[in-house]
């Protein structure tokens, strides 16, 4: 058998000898190129003579750019530009065989001859292999550091990322030479083999982990695996600044055995290098844990500032719609000629009832003997006065019918009048009742009421936490402000429509306009006014409803009306706008 090999290597020579130096040229082009992205004859390993070494070049093409280079890898038996080690500075920044050749040419390191046997491009990691053969008196790592010498002398930076360099590093252990789809991190996870099977291998402490990895970069953290941990064989990550260092350290350790006397036992110990992905949600999620002083507050203003850019002009739409009655069916065209026949026929079997007359008679005359209270109120509505209009009798006297069925005729024909109900707002039981009745009559849509109580336990739960409230919960008075708040814009809305711009006034700011032309504006009517006001906690639902009121007619926005029974209205309403005569009837 071995005199076979003997002479088939003797034939061969002879061929070679007596081939055309064109022809070897071309066998050593191939030889060069034979092996791809999986190693030589794809067993994902290259084979590396006694007289031979292999270099790894990083930064030669884009690192963070996989995409197109993977479909070249995958679409194209054989790439040209990636594989012809001449043309591979066309898709990279250098041609790593001749950045040897020009090395070991100018180098004065006493370096004997040096052939580029192979280049192995690696496109998942940005660089390549290179295999060199040289002569017994030549060591690979004198090669490397002429290689070194040269790149720091004459930098190669890449175009696509002029603050990096190509380095180039001895690879000192048996690299995997894999075309899997996996993309490379700056977190390695170094496993510890013994160098036999069936025995025991011996785990490296940080201090010798960081003599051996550091040389190929800085590295940011060593983890070593936890030591109750059962998981075998034993472990530890390392995690390097960039992404490049520890390309370069993979591929030029792995495989590496670290001997008796640099610590790896008796037997001595085989590192197996892997890019690990290191999970970022971690970290993440611990800190927000760990820092609740600023994200619960920081959340507690999210929310509230979601809640005001999106729901905000939502409940804005939804009071200029409950005001003017946008989405009523009372208002409907159809509905209102079904109703006005329906009158029609009511009122025609109505006039066989003597008694119906009669009604209908004496409350004409009611009506025809309070007709100067209706046109005071009228002409009150046509004037600019910073005050309010208190309609004040007992209960059942008709106060409600006066003021809204006559003397708003006008104003509720063209939608511009809002009712606001104390009565269900002060018999709510609670503050979310309380908010939602608050809400349902000026038609504040949505509102999540119940929210206001989460909220209450989540400030609790904070309060436990860090000591101190975080603002979730709001009180009951900034509630009732939002509320109130939302129904000026919309009223403000309401009194601006009429505005043209082919007006003589159109000049005028909206606050001006607005003081010029009070029978433009819409009157708001709160009823029931002090209802049940000796109860405890009635004085801020009745307090904070006047000052908003004060706020409407000291602005110009809209007209207010008081309806009420309580003749001490003026104790309560004098908080509000101190010093000022009210207008009464």
């Amino acid at each position: 058998m071995l005199r076979r090999q003997l002479l088939l290597r003797a034939k061969v020579s002879s061929i070679s000898r007596c081939s055309p130096p064109s022809q070897q040229a071309g066998r050593a082009w191939q030889r060069r190129h034979a092996s791809g992205e999986a190693g030589e004859g794809n067993t994902g390993h290259i084979n590396v003579a006694p007289s031979e070494g292999v270099l790894f070049f990083n930064n030669l093409l884009p690192l963070t750019v996989q995409w197109p280079q993977r479909m070249l890898v995958m679409f194209t038996p054989r790439t040209p530009v990636l594989t012809r080690d001449q043309r591979f500075e066309r898709a990279g920044a250098a041609s790593p065989s001749e950045i040897v050749q020009n090395a070991t040419k100018g180098s004065n390191l006493g370096l004997g001859p040096v052939t580029v046997v192979e280049v192995l491009p690696r496109i998942n990691e940005a660089g390549a292999f290179l295999k060199f053969s040289h002569d017994e008196s030549t060591d690979p790592a004198t090669v490397a550091e002429a290689v070194r010498q040269h790149l720091k002398k004459n930098k190669i930076r890449p175009w696509w990322n002029p603050f990096t360099s190509v380095k180039a590093m001895l690879v000192l252990g048996k690299p995997w030479i894999e075309d899997l789809y996996r993309l490379p991190s700056r977190r390695l996870r170094v496993e510890f083999f013994p160098t036999q099977p069936g025995k025991e291998a011996a785990e490296l402490s940080q201090e010798q982990l960081y003599s051996f990895f550091r040389p190929y970069g800085k590295l940011s953290d060593i983890v070593a695996q936890p030591s109750d941990s059962k998981v075998v064989p034993r472990y530890a990550y390392l995690d390097f600044t960039r992404i490049g260092k520890a390309v370069m350290a993979k591929n030029c350790l792995h495989g590496y055995t670290v001997t008796e006397a640099q610590g790896g036992g008796q037997l001595g110990t085989m590192f197996r290098l892997t890019y690990e992905k290191k999970q970022r949600t971690g970290w993440i999620w611990d800190w927000l844990l760990n820092h609740p002083r600023v994200v619960i507050p920081a959340l507690a203003a999210l929310i509230a500032g979601l809640s005001v850019t999106v729901f905000d002009p939502i409940r804005t739409l939804s009071i200029r719609a409950h005001i003017t009655r946008a989405f009523h069916i009372e208002d409907n065209v159809v509905f209102r000629w079904f109703k006005t026949q329906s009158d029609d026929l009511i009122s025609k079997v109505q006039q066989f009832r003597n008694a119906s007359e009669s009604d209908e008679g004496g409350m004409q005359v009611v009506w025809d003997d309070r007709k100067p209270d209706i046109e005071q109120i009228q002409s009150w509505l046509m004037e600019t006065a910073d005050t309010f209009i208190i309609v004040q009798g007992p209960r059942g006297s008709g106060k409600r019918e006066l003021v809204i069925d006559h003397a708003l005729e006008h104003k509720r024909a063209a939608h511009k009048v809002l009712v606001i109900d104390c009565k269900p707002i002060q018999e709510a039981r609670g503050d979310a009742a309380t908010i939602a009745a608050a809400a349902g009559e000026v038609g504040y849509r949505p509102v999540f009421s119940w929210v206001n109580n989460i909220s209450g336990l989540m400030d609790l739960a904070a309060q436990g936490m860090m000591g101190m409230k975080a603002g979730f919960s709001e009180t009951l008075e900034n509630q009732l402000l939002k509320i109130w708040s939302n129904t000026t814009v919309a009223l403000k809305s309401i009194a601006l429509e009429s505005r043209n711009k082919k007006d003589t006034d159109a000049n005028l700011s909206d606050d001006e306009w607005l003081e010029a032309h009070p029978e433009c504006r819409p009157v708001v009517v709160i009823d029931n006014f002090l209802h049940k006001s000796t109860e405890s906690g009635s004085s801020m639902v009745y307090d904070k409803l006047a000052e908003y009121a004060a706020r409407l007619t000291t602005s110009n926005i809209a007209h207010v009306i008081f309806l009420t029974n309580d003749v001490s209205f003026s104790k309560s309403l004098s908080k509000a706008l101190p010093d000022r005569v009210f207008r009464q009837i």
